[in-house]
């Protein structure tokens, strides 16, 4: 069975490379992530949620402008 990995690289554009592998191959990064702690696989998730989102050092994304403001009594 083969899985595709898809690694994006940083240079002047951005640049999609596809490499496929066995599952059966010992190197599959999944071997290493499956050996790790749930806290630190979804600590990993998150880091790279906020690197894909532009997020950094506490800078996250908001609302462009106010939408509508209701009063209410």
């Amino acid at each position: 069975m083969l899985y595709a990995a898809a690694r994006i690289l940083a240079m002047s554009s951005i640049e999609r490379v596809v490499t496929k592998k066995r599952l059966a191959d010992d190197d599959a990064p999944w071997v290493y992530w499956l050996a790790r702690p749930a806290e630190e696989r979804i600590d990993a998730v998150e880091q790279i949620r906020r690197e894909h989102h532009g997020w950094t050092n506490g800078t996250e994304p908001r609302l462009q402008r106010v939408f509508k403001i209701i009063r209410r009594p």
